[in-house]
């Protein structure tokens, strides 16, 4: 019987490691808040759509991103029946994107094809955890019912589907099943943390206030009061989550997307854009370097401009790709999708 150890990536991954745990360990690696996510019943489209942006983002090349999910792919499907899958996966949007693809992955299996399916109730980050406490966590673990895995890959469908409508209908209907089951304190809760994460994603839609995510809101509210190197931005941002779910790398793209741009709400001191870096080796420079919010920057931080109306948008969540003439808005207010078209 395989034991296989499903988890976020390579920091969880060497801290479980360092447990003594019996089993295999898989980390699954990909960032699915980032870039376009369209469904995976193509396996090879799916792979080559994900190692694209990737390698765009200078942090692999295409065909090392391929070659690492066909792998991680081929680990997963050698789990069958007699095997155990234990789910390693934090409350944060970041390993909860992974969680509901690994689960939709098993369901689209026959249910006498699949292995026992188990997830550790982990209310903390893993990677920072001494190898000690990682027992008592795998102890606790509990199965995953063919109900929760047909839950998660209805999530995953609406996540990965070209509007973002159903990623709202079943956003609010697992919380209301998830409040239901806590309300009759139901010990079948196994995806309590999945509401919370996909409606954190849904917040990753510019507003309806000024055209801006959360995370951007975030980063310019930081700004507001004056300069930061954006190592200090990074952890002023950060503070500002429940759950931290958005590294680094992908934290100075975001700045990027708000300093690149025809009208930039985000600049170095000195007034030039921030680009972020393409290698390792750039950067510790990168970091150290202050940067400011323009005029315009502080005018739609005060929900005074709007950045989309003033910079258009050109941007992928999951499976919907926003555009100028097409977008989605999130109204944080009333917890609603609204769509702006531009008629021709």
């Amino acid at each position: 019987m395989l034991t296989l150890h499903l988890t976020n990536g390579d920091h969880a991954a060497t801290a479980l490691a360092r447990s003594g745990l019996p089993g295999d360990i898989l980390s699954w690696r990909d960032l699915l808040h980032d870039g376009p996510v369209p469904s995976d019943r193509d396996l090879q489209a799916f792979r080559r759509v994900r190692g694209e942006f990737l390698a765009s983002r200078g942090w692999q090349s295409q065909s090392a991103a391929v070659a690492d999910f066909v792998e991680r792919d081929a680990r997963l499907d050698s789990a069958g029946p007699g095997d155990e899958l234990v789910l390693w996966f934090e409350p944060d949007l970041y390993d909860q994107l992974q969680l509901i693809q690994i689960l939709a992955r098993l369901e689209r299996r026959p249910l006498a094809e699949r292995p026992v399916v188990s997830i550790v109730p982990a209310d903390c980050f893993l990677g920072p955890l001494q190898p000690e406490k990682f027992t008592p966590l795998f102890a606790a673990r509990r199965p995953i019912s063919a109900g929760d895995i047909a839950v998660a890959s209805a999530a995953w469908d609406a996540f990965t589907a070209d509007t973002p409508d159903s990623l709202l209908a079943i956003t609010d209907r697992i919380d209301r099943e998830v409040g239901a089951r806590a309300y009759a304190y139901d010990d079948y809760v196994r995806l309590p943390h999945l509401a919370p994460a996909l409606r954190r994603q849904l917040e990753e839609y510019p507003d309806t206030q000024a055209g801006l995510s959360r995370c951007e809101r975030q980063l310019c509210e930081a700004l507001s009061p004056g300069a930061l190197t954006l190592a200090k931005l990074f952890t002023a941002h950060q503070s500002a989550e429940s759950w931290v779910w958005l590294g680094d790398w992908s934290f100075a793209w975001y700045v990027q997307r708000l300093s690149d741009c025809a009208h930039p709400l985000v600049v170095h001191a000195n007034g030039s854009r921030v680009i972020a870096p393409l290698r390792d080796s750039d950067g510790k420079s990168f970091w150290e370097r202050q940067v400011q919010l323009t005029p315009l920057g502080q005018d739609i931080v005060r929900d005074r401009a709007d950045f989309v109306k003033r910079n258009g948008i050109d941007r992928w969540i999951g499976g919907v790709y926003n555009t100028t003439s097409r977008h989605w808005r999130w109204d944080p207010h009333h917890y609603q999708l609204i769509l702006h078209e531009v008629k021709r």
